[in-house]
C-alpha cells in the first residue's frame, strides 16, 4: 500500500518560506510546563558573604540571609539611625528607602549587598511556574527595543520623571538608543549607547506574580563614560504567549 506524507509538515514548511522569520519566532516561543525556581549566574549573593555557603536547591538560599557579609558596613538612615549592616538579615530589619552609606566610597558595595538581597528573597518567595513561554536567548540585541523604558539609564531624578511622564517614550531603547551590543553568554550582555554602558545578568527564573507563568530577574548595572557614576538595579519582568514583556516589580 502507497503511503503519503502528513500535509501538515509540508504545509508548515511552506508557510516558513513565505513568512520568513514568522516559524522561528514561533518556535522560539513553544509553551514549556512545569518550571522550578532557578538561579542563574548573574545570582551573586555567595560571592559576597565572609564564608562558604554550598547551595543545592532553592530553600538552601535562606542560610544566605543571615550568614555575614565580606565586610561590614556603615549606614545612616536607617531604622536605628546610624548603623552597621553586616548581613542580608540587617539589610531587611532596619533598611529604609533613604539609607545609604556613612563614607561615600561604600556606597557601590552597599548597592551590591543591597540588590543581592533584595534577588535572595525574590527567589525564595517565586513558586514554581506550570508553563512558561520565555525564549531560550533572552539577552539579544533587540531586547532594549521591548523592554520597558524604565530600564534606560538616567542619571537624575528630574530626568526620570521627565521620561516617566512622556507617553511617547515606550522602550529602553527610546530612551537609550544602542549604538553597540555584546553578548558574554546566555545570562549576560552588554549594551552600549551614547553616554555610557549597562550590563544585564540574568539572577533567576520562577513565578514571582502568581500567575502560575514563568518570570525572569534581571539585574541590570548602569555605567556613565567618562564619569564614577555607577548604579544597580533588580527587575523581575514577565513574557506571555503574544510576545509581550511586562514589567512585574523594580528593586
Amino acid at each position: 500500500m502507497n503511503t503519503f506524507p502528513n500535509p501538515i509538515p509540508v504545509m508548515t514548511i511552506c508557510l516558513c518560506i513565505l513568512g520568513g522569520l514568522s516559524c522561528t519566532t514561533t518556535a522560539s516561543n513553544e509553551e514549556k510546563r512545569n518550571q522550578p525556581v532557578t538561579w542563574d549566574t548573574g545570582f551573586i549573593m555567595m560571592d559576597l558573604l565572609a564564608s562558604t555557603v554550598e547551595i543545592n536547591q532553592i530553600s538552601d538560599l535562606t542560610q544566605l540571609v543571615s550568614t555575614p557579609w565580606y565586610s561590614e558596613i556603615q549606614v545612616i538612615q536607617s531604622n536605628n539611625g546610624e548603623t552597621k549592616f553586616s548581613s542580608c538579615e540587617d539589610y531587611e530589619n532596619n533598611a529604609t528607602p533613604l539609607t545609604r552609606t556613612k563614607k561615600a566610597n561604600e556606597m557601590n558595595s552597599y548597592l551590591e549587598f543591597k540588590i543581592m538581597c533584595e534577588a535572595t528573597q525574590l527567589l525564595l518567595t517565586a513558586k514554581s511556574s506550570s508553563r512558561t513561554y520565555l525564549p531560550k536567548f533572552i539577552l539579544n540585541e533587540n531586547i532594549p527595543m521591548q523592554w520597558p523604558k524604565n530600564m534606560a539609564l538616567q542619571v537624575s531624578v528630574k530626568e526620570s520623571n521627565r521620561s516617566a511622564h512622556n507617553s511617547a517614550l515606550k522602550t529602553w531603547a527610546d530612551i537609550s538608543p544602542i549604538i553597540k551590543y555584546e553578548s558574554k553568554s546566555l545570562a549576560k550582555s552588554i549594551y552600549y549607547h551614547s553616554g555610557g554602558h549597562q550590563e544585564v545578568d540574568i539572577v533567576g527564573r520562577g513565578d514571582i506574580n502568581g500567575d502560575s507563568i514563568e518570570d525572569v530577574i534581571v539585574v541590570l548595572r548602569d555605567h556613565v563614560t567618562g564619569g564614577d557614576y555607577f548604579n544597580i538595579r533588580l527587575f523581575a519582568l514577565s513574557y506571555d504567549k503574544q510576545d509581550n514583556w511586562s514589567l512585574i516589580n523594580v528593586f
